[in-house]
């Protein structure tokens, strides 16, 4: 799967692919493709007015099972301005 995400990322040049995952993220600086993580496309969102709040939703992925350390949730709160 990993594979074909680089692929993926290769043909579209220009833009940032969205991960969470250190081994994709190694990857993808091997190959120089941009990449953004799921808090900071929060933030973006967030700053959009897209949505009200970002902690509720950094909640809802760590409910669902994504690994976020207790420091990193502060650092995208204060970011956020929550």
């Amino acid at each position: 799967m990993l594979i074909s995400q680089v692929i993926m990322a290769l043909k579209n040049y220009g833009y940032a692919a969205i991960l969470d995952d250190r081994a994709a993220w190694r990857c993808s600086q091997t190959f120089g493709i941009s990449t953004i993580g799921t808090g900071r496309l929060l933030i973006l969102a967030k700053q959009r007015g897209l949505i009200p709040f970002v902690f509720p939703r950094i909640q809802a992925l760590r409910d669902a099972g994504l690994w976020l350390s207790d420091d990193l949730v502060n650092l995208l709160k204060q970011q956020a301005g929550e």
